[in-house]
């Protein structure tokens, strides 16, 4: 009888007092944490936290996170604070996205294994912070940490790059950061270049599968939707076609290229998947149909970079293939299929399909480059 009553008891409390508490995303690690009004030492102190009080996070900038504690908002140096709940992703990358949508913006793109702190969970969105940028990512590839296999982490180091462009008409590359160092080729002007680190006058650069230096002062921040108008590419907004036409005069062998690939629009992404039954990932996609037209490929963004021949972006026609580096890791990781009128096929993320994609936005920041293989 007493089990019972206790029972009725709870159960009488929960209606009397629901459950109403907030599902606070990080908790403060030390005593006197200052809540300023903006990030910096220099603003105001709205509030003294204490420690273990749990608090949402907006956003991150700069080592200083945006948070919110009952009503009031504010920043706190965000080294003293820890995550409730952390996720990481089971996927090969896994896209963070402006809002809960397929349709949104995609802001980055974050690799397997990678670790997240949760902010919020909607459905079949979660809400994360990662490289200090608040979005969305789907939730159905995100798993409790423990989960993720260490053998297929990426061991590759995640360097600090920047994607640059070569403003003379022709770049020395040498073995070294001076004069004195031997050449080992040249870059043509336009060209863009991965920046891994700069060391007085002279820039470490990725060239040819290798590091190299560059004399930064040729090297520019150019806007890449700017440098594409320069070198004759299309604005944006001046795009109205529909995909799959092109104002370029293409090949028979690019057109039949194109006519290969639009046959497997719709079929689901695969991490691994080279065929139309299991699924593709993006350069299991451009293997298969290059393999139909008889040209065989490895299976790999970066391998697939050294075939064919070097295409301009103002000479781009149909059925050349396009490659884009630092997208989820350091180096060319993804690629696809130039359709015309700034559009390509590719097999784009998790939980997607092969579909057209606009070359705009964050494809548009990441563009390494195309080859052409079929004449």
């Amino acid at each position: 009888m007493k089990k019972i009553a206790g029972f009725f008891l709870v159960l009488a409390l929960i209606l009397v007092f629901p459950f109403t508490a907030e599902a606070f995303s990080h908790k403060v690690t030390v005593d006197g944490l200052r809540l300023r009004a903006g990030p910096g030492t220099s603003f105001e102190v709205l509030s003294v936290l204490y420690e273990g009080q749990e608090l949402d996070v907006l956003e991150k900038q700069e080592g200083w996170a945006r948070v919110k504690v009952g009503e009031l908002e504010g920043w706190v140096f965000a080294e003293y604070l820890s995550c409730i709940k952390q996720l990481a992703v089971d996927a090969e990358f896994l896209r963070l996205r402006s809002e809960p949508s397929l349709d949104s913006e995609v802001i980055d793109q974050a690799p397997y294994g990678t670790s997240l702190s949760v902010l919020e969970e909607r459905e079949d969105w979660c809400k994360v912070i990662y490289h200090d940028q608040v979005g969305w990512m789907k939730r159905e590839f995100l798993v409790d940490p423990s989960k993720i296999d260490p053998e297929l982490l990426d061991t590759r180091d995640e360097k600090p790059t920047a994607l640059k462009v070569v403003t003379v008409e022709s770049l020395n590359v040498r073995s070294g950061p001076g004069t004195d160092f031997p050449k080992i080729g040249n870059l043509n002007g336009g060209t863009f270049v991965t920046v891994l680190k700069d060391q007085g006058d002279w820039s470490m650069i990725e060239f040819q599968g290798r590091e190299a230096w560059v004399f930064n002062e040729y090297l520019s921040d150019t806007n890449p939707q700017e440098l594409v108008e320069s070198l004759g590419g299309p604005s944006i907004s001046e795009i109205t076609t529909s995909p799959g036409s092109s104002s370029a005069a293409s090949s028979t062998g690019g057109s039949l290229v194109v006519q290969v690939a639009e046959k497997y629009l719709g079929v689901p992404y695969v991490w691994g998947g080279s065929s139309p039954e299991e699924g593709f990932d993006c350069a299991g996609f451009v293997k298969y149909v290059f393999g139909e037209l008889g040209i065989p490929l490895p299976h790999g963004a970066e391998a697939i970079s050294n075939y064919g021949t070097p295409v301009a972006f103002e000479d781009l026609q149909p059925g050349d293939v396009i490659f884009f580096q630092n997208t989820y890791r350091y180096g060319v990781s993804h690629l696809g299929i130039w359709v015309g009128n700034n559009t390509f096929i590719h097999a784009p993320e998790p939980g997607s399909v092969v579909s057209y994609e606009e070359l705009k936005g964050f494809y548009l920041s990441h563009y390494w480059g195309a080859r052409r293989l079929i004449p």
